[in-house]
Protein backbone atom coordinates (compact mmCIF):
# COMPACT_ATOMS: atom_id res chain seq x y z
CA UNK A 1 0.00 0.00 0.00
CA UNK A 2 1.02 3.52 -0.73
CA UNK A 3 -0.10 6.60 1.48
CA UNK A 4 -0.41 9.51 -0.64
CA UNK A 5 -1.03 13.18 1.03
CA UNK A 6 -1.60 16.02 -0.15
CA UNK A 7 -0.74 19.38 2.00
CA UNK A 8 -2.19 23.10 2.15
CA UNK A 9 -6.15 21.87 1.83
CA UNK A 10 -9.37 22.32 3.38
CA UNK A 11 -12.88 21.84 3.52
CA UNK A 12 -14.56 25.13 3.48
CA UNK A 13 -17.57 23.37 3.78
CA UNK A 14 -20.48 20.52 2.67
CA UNK A 15 -24.36 20.91 1.46
CA UNK A 16 -26.33 17.90 1.09
CA UNK A 17 -29.31 17.56 -1.09
CA UNK A 18 -32.05 14.90 -0.41
CA UNK A 19 -35.23 14.48 -1.86
CA UNK A 20 -38.71 15.70 0.33
CA UNK A 21 -39.82 11.81 -0.75
CA UNK A 22 -38.99 9.31 2.17
CA UNK A 23 -40.38 6.10 1.24
CA UNK A 24 -40.59 3.45 4.12
CA UNK A 25 -39.38 0.39 4.27
CA UNK A 26 -40.93 -2.66 5.48
CA UNK A 27 -40.65 -4.53 8.74
CA UNK A 28 -38.47 -7.12 7.07
CA UNK A 29 -36.33 -4.70 5.02
CA UNK A 30 -35.61 -2.93 8.17
CA UNK A 31 -34.56 -5.91 10.25
CA UNK A 32 -32.59 -7.26 7.50
CA UNK A 33 -30.73 -3.84 6.75
CA UNK A 34 -31.25 -1.19 9.55
CA UNK A 35 -32.26 0.81 6.87
CA UNK A 36 -35.77 2.55 8.05
CA UNK A 37 -36.47 5.02 4.99
CA UNK A 38 -34.80 6.60 1.77
CA UNK A 39 -35.05 8.90 -0.30
CA UNK A 40 -36.31 8.90 -3.31
CA UNK A 41 -35.91 11.65 -6.16
CA UNK A 42 -39.23 12.68 -7.96
CA UNK A 43 -39.15 11.60 -11.52
CA UNK A 44 -37.39 13.61 -13.94
CA UNK A 45 -34.79 14.94 -11.39
CA UNK A 46 -31.36 14.30 -12.17
CA UNK A 47 -28.05 14.35 -11.12
CA UNK A 48 -27.10 18.09 -11.61
CA UNK A 49 -30.77 19.43 -10.38
CA UNK A 50 -29.73 17.97 -6.46
CA UNK A 51 -25.48 18.63 -6.94
CA UNK A 52 -26.68 22.00 -8.28
CA UNK A 53 -28.87 22.70 -5.50
CA UNK A 54 -26.70 21.90 -2.91
CA UNK A 55 -24.05 23.71 -4.79
CA UNK A 56 -25.96 27.15 -4.29
CA UNK A 57 -26.74 26.49 -1.01
CA UNK A 58 -22.98 25.73 0.09
CA UNK A 59 -22.41 29.00 -1.83
CA UNK A 60 -24.24 30.86 0.44
CA UNK A 61 -22.61 29.43 3.78
CA UNK A 62 -19.15 29.81 2.34
CA UNK A 63 -19.65 33.05 1.08
CA UNK A 64 -17.80 31.91 -1.93
CA UNK A 65 -18.36 33.48 -5.62
CA UNK A 66 -18.51 31.67 -9.21
CA UNK A 67 -14.75 33.47 -9.99
CA UNK A 68 -12.69 32.20 -6.84
CA UNK A 69 -12.86 28.31 -8.73
CA UNK A 70 -10.72 26.61 -10.58
CA UNK A 71 -12.38 23.49 -11.37
CA UNK A 72 -15.93 21.66 -11.13
CA UNK A 73 -15.64 18.08 -10.60
CA UNK A 74 -18.72 15.87 -10.62
CA UNK A 75 -18.70 12.32 -9.19
CA UNK A 76 -21.32 9.88 -10.38
CA UNK A 77 -22.83 6.70 -11.96
CA UNK A 78 -26.24 7.87 -13.17
CA UNK A 79 -25.40 10.79 -14.88
CA UNK A 80 -28.64 11.69 -16.90
CA UNK A 81 -26.65 12.20 -19.88
CA UNK A 82 -23.13 10.51 -21.78
CA UNK A 83 -22.63 14.22 -22.67
CA UNK A 84 -22.28 16.96 -22.02
CA UNK A 85 -20.22 16.38 -18.40
CA UNK A 86 -22.60 16.99 -15.47
CA UNK A 87 -19.69 18.98 -14.59
CA UNK A 88 -19.92 21.81 -17.52
CA UNK A 89 -23.48 21.62 -17.21
CA UNK A 90 -22.83 22.56 -13.56
CA UNK A 91 -21.01 24.90 -14.35
CA UNK A 92 -23.05 26.81 -16.58
CA UNK A 93 -26.31 26.74 -14.07
CA UNK A 94 -23.77 28.09 -11.21
CA UNK A 95 -22.41 30.79 -14.01
CA UNK A 96 -18.81 29.66 -12.78
CA UNK A 97 -16.23 30.82 -15.37
CA UNK A 98 -15.63 29.26 -19.03
CA UNK A 99 -12.00 28.93 -18.08
CA UNK A 100 -12.81 26.71 -15.31
CA UNK A 101 -11.27 22.69 -15.60
CA UNK A 102 -14.83 20.59 -15.74
CA UNK A 103 -15.24 16.96 -16.17
CA UNK A 104 -16.79 13.94 -14.76
CA UNK A 105 -15.78 11.11 -12.96
CA UNK A 106 -17.47 7.96 -13.15
CA UNK A 107 -17.29 5.78 -10.29
CA UNK A 108 -19.74 4.65 -7.66
CA UNK A 109 -19.81 3.83 -3.68
CA UNK A 110 -15.69 4.64 -3.21
CA UNK A 111 -16.11 8.03 -5.68
CA UNK A 112 -15.81 10.85 -3.01
CA UNK A 113 -12.64 9.97 -1.75
CA UNK A 114 -11.40 10.03 -5.25
CA UNK A 115 -13.04 13.34 -5.98
CA UNK A 116 -11.79 14.44 -3.02
CA UNK A 117 -8.20 13.45 -4.26
CA UNK A 118 -8.26 15.02 -7.56
CA UNK A 119 -9.95 18.42 -6.19
CA UNK A 120 -6.44 18.60 -3.51
CA UNK A 121 -4.60 18.30 -6.44
CA UNK A 122 -5.95 20.69 -8.15
CA UNK A 123 -6.61 23.38 -5.58
CA UNK A 124 -2.74 22.61 -5.08
CA UNK A 125 -2.10 23.14 -8.68
CA UNK A 126 -4.63 26.11 -9.45
CA UNK A 127 -4.34 27.93 -6.51
CA UNK A 128 -8.33 28.56 -6.58
CA UNK A 129 -10.87 26.78 -5.13
CA UNK A 130 -12.56 23.37 -6.31
CA UNK A 131 -16.36 22.37 -6.20
CA UNK A 132 -16.67 18.53 -5.91
CA UNK A 133 -20.03 17.47 -6.60
CA UNK A 134 -21.05 13.88 -6.31
CA UNK A 135 -24.45 12.23 -6.63
CA UNK A 136 -26.84 9.44 -7.75
CA UNK A 137 -30.00 8.67 -8.89
CA UNK A 138 -30.28 5.10 -8.06
CA UNK A 139 -33.72 4.90 -7.93
CA UNK A 140 -33.69 5.03 -11.64
CA UNK A 141 -31.94 2.25 -12.30
CA UNK A 142 -33.20 0.03 -9.79
CA UNK A 143 -35.59 -3.40 -10.52
CA UNK A 144 -38.37 -2.87 -8.15
CA UNK A 145 -38.60 -6.49 -7.70
CA UNK A 146 -34.89 -6.95 -6.94
CA UNK A 147 -35.06 -6.91 -2.82
CA UNK A 148 -31.18 -6.62 -2.42
CA UNK A 149 -31.36 -3.52 -4.10
CA UNK A 150 -34.91 -1.84 -3.93
CA UNK A 151 -34.92 -1.57 -0.15
CA UNK A 152 -31.55 -0.69 0.39
CA UNK A 153 -30.66 2.44 -2.58
CA UNK A 154 -31.50 5.91 -2.53
CA UNK A 155 -31.05 9.01 -4.12
CA UNK A 156 -28.95 12.66 -3.36
CA UNK A 157 -26.82 15.32 -4.39
CA UNK A 158 -23.77 16.88 -2.82
CA UNK A 159 -21.70 19.83 -3.33
CA UNK A 160 -17.72 20.60 -1.49
CA UNK A 161 -15.89 23.56 -1.24
CA UNK A 162 -12.15 22.62 -1.29
CA UNK A 163 -9.64 25.64 -0.81
CA UNK A 164 -6.18 26.02 0.02
CA UNK A 165 -5.72 25.24 3.91
CA UNK A 166 -3.34 24.45 6.35
CA UNK A 167 -4.43 20.83 6.53
CA UNK A 168 -3.13 17.59 5.33
CA UNK A 169 -5.10 15.13 3.92
CA UNK A 170 -4.23 11.22 3.37
CA UNK A 171 -5.46 8.84 0.99
CA UNK A 172 -5.11 4.81 0.15
CA UNK A 173 -6.73 3.34 -3.12
CA UNK A 174 -7.92 -0.39 -3.77
CA UNK A 175 -8.92 -1.83 -7.35
CA UNK A 176 -9.73 -5.03 -7.89
CA UNK A 177 -11.46 -5.22 -11.50
CA UNK A 178 -11.63 -8.94 -11.34
CA UNK A 179 -14.57 -8.96 -9.21
CA UNK A 180 -16.24 -6.24 -10.92
CA UNK A 181 -19.34 -8.14 -11.85
CA UNK A 182 -20.33 -8.82 -7.76
CA UNK A 183 -21.91 -5.04 -8.46
CA UNK A 184 -23.01 -3.88 -11.92
CA UNK A 185 -24.93 -1.38 -14.11
CA UNK A 186 -25.01 -2.74 -17.31
CA UNK A 187 -26.12 -0.17 -20.25
CA UNK A 188 -30.16 0.29 -20.21
CA UNK A 189 -30.20 -2.23 -17.64
CA UNK A 190 -30.83 -2.02 -13.94
CA UNK A 191 -28.27 -2.40 -10.79
CA UNK A 192 -27.51 -6.27 -10.19
CA UNK A 193 -25.81 -7.10 -6.74
CA UNK A 194 -24.25 -10.20 -5.62
CA UNK A 195 -25.11 -9.55 -2.15
CA UNK A 196 -22.66 -12.30 -0.93
CA UNK A 197 -20.01 -11.41 -3.25
CA UNK A 198 -20.20 -7.46 -2.07
CA UNK A 199 -19.99 -8.65 1.42
CA UNK A 200 -17.32 -10.97 0.88
CA UNK A 201 -15.28 -8.19 -0.46
CA UNK A 202 -15.75 -5.73 2.56
CA UNK A 203 -15.09 -8.24 5.23
CA UNK A 204 -11.91 -9.54 4.25
CA UNK A 205 -10.17 -7.24 1.34
CA UNK A 206 -12.04 -3.73 2.59
CA UNK A 207 -11.03 -4.88 6.02
CA UNK A 208 -7.52 -5.93 5.43
CA UNK A 209 -7.47 -2.75 3.25
CA UNK A 210 -8.53 -0.34 6.23
CA UNK A 211 -6.31 -1.60 8.92
CA UNK A 212 -3.00 -1.26 6.52
CA UNK A 213 -4.17 1.73 6.42
CA UNK A 214 -4.70 2.90 9.78
CA UNK A 215 -1.22 1.99 10.21
CA UNK A 216 0.29 3.17 8.26
CA UNK A 217 -1.15 6.52 7.87
CA UNK A 218 -1.27 6.58 11.57
CA UNK A 219 -4.98 7.07 11.72
CA UNK A 220 -5.76 5.08 15.10
CA UNK A 221 -7.43 7.55 16.90
CA UNK A 222 -10.19 9.85 14.79
CA UNK A 223 -12.70 11.68 16.18
CA UNK A 224 -15.62 9.78 13.72
CA UNK A 225 -15.13 7.27 11.50
CA UNK A 226 -17.45 7.69 8.18
CA UNK A 227 -17.94 4.90 5.79
CA UNK A 228 -19.95 4.29 3.13
CA UNK A 229 -23.25 3.87 4.60
CA UNK A 230 -23.79 0.23 2.49
CA UNK A 231 -26.40 -0.87 5.07
CA UNK A 232 -26.54 -0.26 9.21
CA UNK A 233 -25.30 -3.88 10.12
CA UNK A 234 -22.73 -3.93 7.44
CA UNK A 235 -21.02 -0.50 8.61
CA UNK A 236 -21.77 -1.40 12.44
CA UNK A 237 -19.51 -4.79 12.09
CA UNK A 238 -17.17 -3.08 9.71
CA UNK A 239 -16.31 -0.34 12.49
CA UNK A 240 -16.19 -3.34 15.23
CA UNK A 241 -13.84 -5.15 12.88
CA UNK A 242 -11.29 -2.11 12.73
CA UNK A 243 -11.48 -1.64 16.89
CA UNK A 244 -13.31 1.83 16.34
CA UNK A 245 -15.63 2.24 19.31
CA UNK A 246 -19.48 2.48 18.34
CA UNK A 247 -19.93 6.11 19.49
CA UNK A 248 -17.34 7.21 16.86
CA UNK A 249 -19.34 5.69 14.23
CA UNK A 250 -21.52 8.17 11.78
CA UNK A 251 -24.23 7.03 10.51
CA UNK A 252 -27.62 8.38 8.27
CA UNK A 253 -27.88 5.00 6.07
CA UNK A 254 -31.05 4.69 8.68
CA UNK A 255 -32.90 7.56 8.12
CA UNK A 256 -31.51 8.34 4.13
CA UNK A 257 -30.61 5.26 2.18
CA UNK A 258 -27.32 4.02 0.67
CA UNK A 259 -26.55 7.01 -1.23
CA UNK A 260 -23.46 5.28 -2.92
CA UNK A 261 -20.71 7.93 -3.49
CA UNK A 262 -22.03 10.37 -1.79
CA UNK A 263 -22.82 8.61 1.51
CA UNK A 264 -20.01 9.84 2.86
CA UNK A 265 -20.05 13.73 2.00
CA UNK A 266 -24.18 13.46 2.80
CA UNK A 267 -23.00 11.50 6.42
CA UNK A 268 -20.49 14.15 6.83
CA UNK A 269 -23.41 16.96 6.81
CA UNK A 270 -25.88 15.18 8.52
CA UNK A 271 -24.30 14.03 11.53
CA UNK A 272 -21.82 17.04 11.76
CA UNK A 273 -23.88 19.93 11.32
CA UNK A 274 -25.13 19.12 14.72
CA UNK A 275 -22.33 19.64 16.73
CA UNK A 276 -19.16 22.72 15.46
CA UNK A 277 -16.35 21.38 16.66
CA UNK A 278 -12.70 20.54 15.37
CA UNK A 279 -12.62 16.89 14.95
CA UNK A 280 -10.39 14.49 12.81
CA UNK A 281 -12.07 11.98 10.67
CA UNK A 282 -11.57 9.00 9.30
CA UNK A 283 -13.51 7.76 6.14
CA UNK A 284 -14.09 4.74 3.85
CA UNK A 285 -15.85 4.61 0.71
CA UNK A 286 -16.32 0.84 -0.88
CA UNK A 287 -18.51 -0.97 -3.39
CA UNK A 288 -18.85 -1.04 -7.06
CA UNK A 289 -15.75 -1.08 -8.96
CA UNK A 290 -14.83 -3.36 -6.96
CA UNK A 291 -13.15 -0.53 -5.54
CA UNK A 292 -12.25 1.16 -2.21
CA UNK A 293 -11.08 4.10 -0.36
CA UNK A 294 -9.59 5.71 2.71
CA UNK A 295 -8.49 8.70 3.89
CA UNK A 296 -7.91 10.62 6.84
CA UNK A 297 -8.24 14.75 7.20
CA UNK A 298 -9.64 17.77 9.24
CA UNK A 299 -12.86 18.82 9.38
CA UNK A 300 -12.05 22.27 11.46
CA UNK A 301 -15.69 23.79 13.30
CA UNK A 302 -15.41 26.40 10.89
CA UNK A 303 -16.66 24.01 8.04
CA UNK A 304 -19.99 24.82 6.84
CA UNK A 305 -22.02 21.76 6.76
CA UNK A 306 -25.90 21.83 5.48
CA UNK A 307 -28.56 19.73 4.33
CA UNK A 308 -31.36 20.85 2.52
CA UNK A 309 -34.96 18.84 1.35
CA UNK A 310 -34.94 19.15 -2.67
Amino acid sequence: MKVLSIEGVSIEGIAACVPKNAVANDEKAQKATGIRTRRIAAPGTTVADLCVAAAEKVLRDTRTKPDDFGAVLCVSFTQANRMPATACEAQARLGFPKDVIAFDVSLACSGWGYGLYLAGLLVRETGKKVLLLDGDIQSACVDSKDTSTASILADAGTATVVGIGDGTWKFAFLSDGEKGAALKLPQGGTIAMDGFGVFKFVATDVVRFLKEFIVMAKADAPDAFVPHQANVYMIRQLAKSLGIADEKLWISCDELGNLASASVPVTLAFVGRREAKDRRVLFAGFGGGLSACAGELAVSADCKLSVIEG
